[in-house]
């Protein structure tokens, strides 16, 4: 008589799963890494960004710095010999001076030799201000112009001569090259007073 033999307990879960697959395999499932995140690779590509704009404002930066040091050299080279024309200037205004206290033709000849040599010396010194860029401010009949002029003073326009008009140079203006070196200082004319009529006229409206 034949004895059957004893069933084998039968796995269940995960012991059943695994019983099926090969040792190695069951190793190898339990030790697979997880799919790695796309938000590190994310962060690192934001963060280059922002160094690659932090880079492009330093260049800007830099790019501006050394626009405004070159116009800055160029200024200065330009206008270098400023003061010193500047300096100069009370020099040709005494000369005009005595030019003005000395009329032409005072002298027994007909000409004065300390005119003719005070008017020597004014031209050229005039002429070595011209080429370092000195230019006179033509004023007189031109319109008042803040920006060329300085008022001293105010006066009846003349019959025909447009209020607002420079009338008299009481001191000549000059220019640097494009700058004002000294504004002329100027008399001016006025409108015409009111009428007392046209203010009686406006009372009694």
């Amino acid at each position: 008589m034949t004895r059957k033999k004893p069933h084998a307990e039968q796995p269940s879960g995960a012991d059943a799963e695994s019983a099926t697959l090969p040792e190695g395999a069951v190793e190898g499932a339990r030790e697979a890494p997880a799919p790695a995140s796309a938000h590190p690779l994310e962060a690192e590509t934001a963060r280059l960004r922002a160094r690659e704009e932090e880079l492009l404002r330093a260049l800007a930066e830099m790019s501006n710095v050394q626009k405004r040091r070159k116009n800055e050299t160029e200024a200065a080279l330009r206008y270098a010999n400023e003061s010193l024309v500047g300096a100069l200037l009370p020099v040709l205004d005494d000369l005009d001076r005595a030019l003005a206290s000395t009329p032409a033709g005072s002298g027994a000849s007909g000409a004065d030799p300390v005119r003719a040599g005070v008017t020597l010396v004014r031209e050229r010194l005039m002429s070595v201000l011209r080429q370092e860029g000195l230019a006179p401010i033509h004023s007189k009949g031109a319109p008042f112009d803040p920006t060329l002029h300085d008022a001293i003073s105010v006066a009846p326009a003349p019959a025909g001569v447009a209020p607002g008009t420079v009338l008299e140079e009481a001191s000549v203006g000059y220019r640097f090259k494009d700058r004002v070196l000294r504004h002329a200082k100027v008399v001016v004319a006025e409108g015409p007073a009111p009428d007392p009529r046209d203010a009686r006229e406006e009372d009694a409206s």
